[in-house]
């Protein structure tokens, strides 16, 4: 990963850069303690990661996040803040920002948020047609028992979503179990296969889904109403919904909304492979 950092202490940026570096996470292509020069610097490198300081003086990052997503909406940012104002990680939030890093700057938090912001750039690459990268070869060889174990991390995550009570989510783990073991995408094909399997519609299958993938939504949504730091919030949540969609929920439970987020069985799919991916 190619990272740029933006920070108008240069103390801070070289924490961050000795932390990526030393770590193995990647490689700074460069870095600013002006937010407006760095605005330049980076439509011209086009990192894949930029680390942007909340507050900063000649301009804040909410604001440079929205002025370089308008141009490159590929990059994703990482947020460095010690704000605790859920009104601006909100902004943020909506602005593009995918993850937060609170300040001081913590080696093993700075770790964990990029390796999850790396796997998301992965799974988007493997979304629009990059395969290559993601090539299944090793995984086809790999024993049964290693499956078995990804299936039961993968369980574990609908777990820290709230989602064992709910009839869909045995229903999903098939989905998975079923793409893991065919090295294939999910599609209503799929579904479909599933279903006659159980000697049932797909139509049940898939109601029954996405009542479960709805109870998770809910439950990440007053997580993040009560704190938007949770680490399941932050973290785990970000694999299968988007931030739009969450605060959709939120807005919905607090009655400020007269309807919540919408669920995306196929998105939500396609992160809990992804978070199976980060496990091998």
């Amino acid at each position: 990963m190619k990272y740029y950092i933006i920070d108008d202490e240069i103390g801070t940026v070289k924490t961050l850069e000795n932390i990526v570096e030393i770590r193995g996470l990647g490689d700074v292509i460069g870095y600013a303690t002006d937010p407006e020069k760095a605005v330049g610097e980076i439509l011209a490198l086009n990192p894949e990661i930029v680390l942007v300081d909340l507050l900063m003086s000649k301009m804040d990052g909410i604001a440079l996040v929205d002025q370089i997503k308008g141009v490159r909406p590929q990059i994703s940012f990482v947020m460095i803040s010690q704000v605790a104002d859920k009104g601006m990680i909100e902004q943020a939030y909506n602005a593009g920002v995918e993850f937060f890093i609170n300040k001081p700057i913590n080696i093993i938090e700075v770790e964990k948020v990029l390796n999850h912001v790396s796997d998301k750039i992965k799974m988007n690459s493997l979304v629009a047609g990059i395969k290559g990268m993601f090539a299944e070869t090793e995984e086809q060889s790999a024993p049964l028992e290693r499956k078995d174990n990804v299936l039961r991390e993968i369980n574990v995550f609908l777990g820290l979503l709230g989602m064992l009570g709910e009839k869909g989510t045995s229903d999903i783990l098939s989905v998975c179990q079923y793409l893991i073991g065919h090295n294939e995408e999910y599609s209503k094909n799929v579904l479909t296969h599933i279903a006659a399997e159980k000697l049932e519609t797909s139509k049940n299958l898939e109601q029954r889904m996405r009542r479960a993938i709805k109870k998770g939504l809910t439950n990440v949504a007053n997580l993040g109403i009560d704190d938007y730091s949770n680490e399941v919030f932050q973290v785990y949540a970000n694999y299968v919904f988007d931030f739009k969609n969450i605060k959709d929920e939120m807005d919905f439970i607090k009655g400020s909304s007269s309807g919540g987020g919408r669920v995306n069985i196929s998105k939500f799919i396609e992160g809990l492979l992804l978070y199976r991916k980060s496990l091998l």
